[in-house]
């Protein structure tokens, strides 16, 4: 795994994961996981998802056993928290793949599609600037936001959503607009980002 896209800390934290067979059973989405395709930004958040339902008690023994973890969120299916200064979650993702998970440094990943989808419904609830970029730098890979939003229709199914709050979410960067960029490996600019949302938001319309 490419050094450059994830922090010292968080690649050794997951050399760790990945010998303790800890996260067999979980497939890497997130930043962090579009960042093993695309080389786009430093991600430094681990964010394992599960098809199953889990036990977290076990998991958190487990965990405690491998280094420092520091509790953010334990539930049924979840655990969230610290583990040895890397912010790291295990969800319980009950919507369905729609695409095989991919071997990428012998950790099973979720699709770069199976993101995008991830990504829109991140965006939909409350859409942080790194959810924009990272949308937009999918986007650029050959996969149209209405390919995109496509196959999050079909993703999402069992749900009910409405479209026209889907769209509006997508030109909407109040909350974007006051953090940070996040540390970039390709450039971007901000405002290419919300241009970029503001032109084919208005041709899905």
């Amino acid at each position: 795994m490419p050094e450059e896209i994830i922090s010292k800390k968080t690649q050794s934290n997951l050399e760790i994961l990945k010998k303790s067979c800890l996260i067999a059973g979980f497939y890497l989405a997130g930043g962090t996981g579009l960042a093993l395709y695309l080389n786009h930004r430093l991600s430094v958040d681990l964010d394992f998802f599960s098809e199953k339902e889990f036990n977290s008690k076990p998991l958190l023994q487990k965990i405690k056993k491998l280094g420092k973890f520091s509790v953010a969120k334990e539930s049924e299916n979840t655990l969230a928290g610290v583990f040895n200064g890397t912010k790291i979650a295990f969800l319980a993702y009950d919507y369905p793949l729609l695409f095989p998970l991919k071997k990428l440094g012998n950790i099973n990943v979720a699709d770069i599609r199976e993101i995008a989808c991830m990504k829109i419904s991140a965006i939909s609830s409350r859409g942080s600037k790194k959810d924009f970029i990272d949308l937009y730098f999918i986007c650029q890979q050959g996969i149209s936001l209405k390919q995109a939003l496509a196959l999050f229709e079909r993703k999402y199914r069992g749900i009910h959503y409405n479209m026209v709050h889907i769209l509006k979410s997508l030109v909407f960067f109040d909350d974007a607009d006051n953090e940070p960029l996040p540390k970039m490996l390709v450039p971007v600019t901000w405002k290419q980002v919300k241009k970029f949302f503001q032109e084919k938001v208005k041709m899905n319309q």
